[in-house]
């Protein structure tokens, strides 16, 4: 059950208040809101509590998350709560695989932070995005999905990973094998699947990153 009153409200808001005017000065600020100081202090002694179109202007004149000025919770602002990371202009072939020429070009997309690195367990700079050719992937992933990389690969495991081998870009499923072989695999079972052994020093083959996310392309 929550317990909060009206003054733990009062003050709550109040303090987030005085922590967006920072080194604003009291009429400076209360004048960017429309409302008197006297009426801002009291805001910020926590006697008063605002209504909802002065909440909204430290929101939208101050750039403030909402929920985090009447909460707490969260991200103070919009800014924070995301995070950019890039999309390359690639497409990791769910097939026999794509060329790769020199540096992708990349588009910086944005990304829920919290989401990136709570739920999902990646670090901002670690991840990216591509896209996936091909029908190899099939069922699992599709022509024209996306994908988002983990880059941060300690040890590979059972699982869907990012490839670079003889200079092309696929997607595949690896599963590890005794000898420190990795068995490479498509889930549609019209792709023969094979052995990459790194004792062959003439092996070209590297992890790019694991698949920890995907965007389904919706077919008509």
């Amino acid at each position: 059950m929550d317990t909060t009153t009206t003054a733990d409200l009062c003050f709550g808001i109040g303090d987030r208040i005085l922590e967006v005017r920072g080194k604003m000065t009291q009429q400076a600020f209360a004048n960017s809101l429309n409302i008197a100081k006297s009426t801002l202090i009291r805001y910020e002694n926590g006697d008063r509590l605002p209504d909802a179109e002065v909440i909204a202007r430290v929101c939208e004149r101050h750039h403030i998350d909402y929920t985090w000025l009447i909460t707490g919770r969260g991200s103070r602002t919009e800014a924070e709560r995301y995070v950019k990371i890039p999309q390359f202009d690639v497409a990791a072939s769910a097939g026999m695989g794509a060329f790769v020429d020199g540096e992708p070009e990349a588009e910086m997309v944005r990304v829920d932070k919290d989401w990136l690195e709570n739920q999902l367990k990646v670090r901002p700079e670690d991840a990216s995005l591509i896209f996936v050719r091909g029908d190899s992937m099939m069922p699992t992933l599709n022509n024209g999905d996306v994908l988002l990389v983990s880059s941060n690969v300690e040890q590979i495991g059972d699982g869907i990973y990012v490839l670079h081998s003889d200079g092309l870009l696929q997607v595949k499923r690896l599963q590890r094998q005794p000898g420190g072989q990795l068995r490479v695999t498509s889930d549609n079972p019209a792709y023969q699947p094979y052995i990459v052994n790194f004792a062959d020093e003439s092996t070209d083959f590297r992890v790019v990153g694991k698949v920890v996310w995907t965007v389904h392309k919706v077919t008509g």
